[in-house]
Order: structure tokens, then C-alpha cells, then sequence
């Protein structure tokens, strides 16, 4: 049940798998950025996706730390993947507006503000970490960068979509057109990006890709070789589950 009464202006949705020994103090930071820049008009969803760690009681305790926030921890006990955890979350929103953020902040937030209000103009706003003027403080392993480069080409080819980053942690939708699109997701796990971009695109939603500012944090719960085996097959899928 939900705590506070007062319907929020924007939502931001945080999915977290095994994610306790990164979440703070990043959380607590970014909750102080966020009250600074918006007040008290907005919340925070945080989807336990299933975690094996102890990833429960640190959601937890970062809830009482932040009491003056509204936040609604979402918990199953299953992994269901990264594309459940986001889906699950953003159709329990209440916002008009909803960003979509990775646990590990790696994303300045400063940027997930501009996107706010871009979406005063567009239905949809993506970040991109690979377009010339992209500010990254810290890389990613050459062969993360391979293979990024490499899913996104396929991805494009494959969907006929035109996007410079797919996987990108930071995408901000007008309720609407979120709900719209998530209610029609199909996949749980990594390829869900570039499944919930086909049907903006084939819904003819309004589509801002801008750079952000960013750094590589480590821990990421991607593994290579099983998520190319798995991302290449969730691509067939896609088409076959849109194709109408």
C-alpha cells in the first residue's frame, strides 16, 4: 500500500539485482540531488529483481535513511531479468513523467533533469553514450565496447530502427506513451531496450536521443557470452512478436 497520498509529478524507476554493495552512499547522494532540483514532487520505485545478496535490507534501510522521499520497494523472488524489473516498476508508477536509471548511478543526474524537460517537446528521450559530444569520465573494457558497438549495428539492421545506443541506463517517457509501450513489452532480460525502442518507433512516438555524462562503475550483472547467445535470439523474437 501505498504511503503517501499525493500523486507525484515524476517517477524514477530503479531496478536492482545483487546490487547491495553498490547502491550506497550513490542513493542517498543522488536522493539529495534530486530533492534540491525537484522538491518533493516526485518518487522512487526500487524493483528487488529477485536478488540473492542482501540487497532486501539495504533497500531497506536506504527507504528509512530517506523518509521524507516517497519510495515503494517492488520484491519478488525470482530473477526475472533487467526488462521485468524495469517493466514491473514503471507500470506501478504514478508520475507523468517517468525516468527509467540504472542503481549504480553511473549517469550524472544533472542529465536526467534536462531530460525532464525535454519531454515537454517529445514522448521519449534515450540517452547515448557513443555520440561525439558524450562526456565519459570513465571507459568501458575495449571488449564492452565491441560488443555494445556490435549489438547496437544488429540491433538497427535487424529492427530497422536507427539508434546510436540501445542499452543506455538513462531513457525518460511521458506516462502515456510509457505505459503504452511497457503494457506491450515482451521480454524480461537485456535485449528489452531495443524491444521497447521498436515499438516506440513502429507507434510513431516523438524520439529525442541526446549524449549524457557518464563513468564506467564495475559490477555489472552483463555476461558476455551468454548475453550474445541470449540478445541474438530475443531479436528473432522481436519481430516475430510484432509482427502484426
Amino acid at each position: 500500500m501505498r504511503e503517501n497520498k499525493i500523486e507525484p509529478e515524476i517517477s524514477f524507476v530503479i531496478p536492482c539485482y545483487n546490487e547491495a554493495r553498490r547502491l550506497e552512499p550513490g542513493f542517498s547522494s543522488a536522493m539529495k540531488f534530486l530533492l534540491s532540483r525537484l522538491g518533493e514532487k516526485f518518487e522512487v520505485i526500487l524493483v528487488n529483481d529477485g536478488s540473492t545478496d542482501n540487497t532486501s535490507e539495504v533497500l531497506r534501510e536506504v527507504k528509512r535513511r530517506n523518509s521524507s522521499i516517497p519510495i515503494d520497494i517492488i520484491e519478488y523472488g525470482i530473477n526475472r531479468g533487467k526488462g521485468f524489473a524495469v517493466k514491473t516498476g514503471v507500470l506501478s508508477s504514478r508520475g507523468q513523467k517517468i525516468v527509467q536509471s540504472d542503481a549504480d548511478f553511473s549517469i550524472d543526474l544533472e542529465e536526467a533533469i534536462k531530460f525532464l524537460s525535454y519531454l515537454d517537446e517529445y514522448d521519449i528521450v534515450i540517452g547515448t553514450k557513443k555520440h561525439q559530444e558524450t562526456e565519459s569520465l570513465r571507459h568501458q573494457s575495449l571488449a564492452r565496447r565491441f560488443l555494445g558497438k556490435g549489438f547496437t549495428l544488429l540491433t538497427n539492421f535487424w529492427l530497422g530502427i536507427n539508434f546510436s545506443d540501445i542499452t543506455c541506463g538513462l531513457k525518460a517517457f511521458r506516462r502515456e506513451a510509457a505505459l503504452d509501450i511497457f503494457s506491450r513489452q515482451r521480454l524480461e532480460r537485456w535485449s528489452y531496450d531495443a524491444e521497447i525502442l521498436y515499438l516506440a518507433v513502429r507507434r510513431n512516438y516523438k524520439i529525442l536521443e541526446r549524449p549524457v555524462r557518464w563513468q564506467h562503475v564495475e559490477g555489472s550483472k552483463v555476461m558476455p557470452l551468454l548475453d550474445i547467445v541470449r540478445s541474438f535470439k530475443e531479436l528473432m523474437a522481436i519481430r516475430f512478436y510484432h509482427r502484426l
